[in-house]
């Protein structure tokens, strides 16, 4: 998880809005056991319990982007 949000950190290629934790919880919701990444190495463990903190932290990154864009 914390090289998934350090690369989000530098390159912004996640596009944020209010479909995308709930995408991300669907997707735990299917059980995989293995989460592949796109030019990357794959994560083989608990890759639901993984989805699920991603999931959060989009969450939290969104509702900090509304704020400071409301403020």
């Amino acid at each position: 998880m914390g090289p998934a949000l350090a690369s989000e950190d530098i390159f912004y290629d996640t596009s944020l809005g209010p479909s995308i934790a709930p995408t991300v919880r669907r997707l735990a919701d299917l059980a995989p056991r293995t989460l592949a990444l796109m030019h990357g190495s794959s994560f083989d463990g608990d890759a639901v319990t993984a989805l699920h903190h991603l999931a959060s932290a989009y969450d939290k990154r969104l509702r900090a982007a509304m704020s400071e864009v409301s403020a």
